[in-house]
């Protein structure tokens, strides 16, 4: 007889039933706050792969060139120097920086209501199986 007719046994399913009913603050503060640095790295990484995709396909000059031929010699801004990699760069940093700490201060916010809500409706269910 083949093993492929030979039948072993499964095991049964198993299933837990569990209920979130608070979250801990400091947990939510350390992960909203390791959240929100990759969200800051991941800001500077765009802010600097879209400057230089930008600036490779001078974006930037032809701009500035449209407005020197509308304008004339005295243009009201010129977007070589107001879009230069460090101005760019230290914009992003700023802002990385700001939404570190909003992201990370909502974190615990959001950790704080998610607690009264529960300690109102009883908690979240959440149900586990073994497969």
């Amino acid at each position: 007889m083949s093993n492929f007719l030979k039948r072993t046994p499964t095991e049964p399913r198993k299933q837990v039933r569990l209920r979130l009913r608070s979250i801990d603050l400091w947990s939510a503060l350390k992960l909203g706050f390791l959240a929100s640095i990759a969200l800051g790295i991941a800001t500077l990484v765009t802010a600097y792969v879209l400057w230089m995709v930008l600036d490779s396909v001078n974006l930037f000059a032809s701009i500035d060139g449209l407005l020197t031929s509308v304008f004339g010699e005295v243009t009201p801004i010129v977007l070589t120097e107001e879009f230069a990699l460090e101005n760019v760069m230290s914009t992003a940093a700023t802002i990385s920086l700001v939404n570190i700490f909003l992201n990370t201060a909502l974190t615990v916010v959001w950790a704080g209501i998610f607690n009264v809500v529960a300690k109102l409706i009883g908690g979240v269910g959440l149900t586990f199986t073994n497969n």
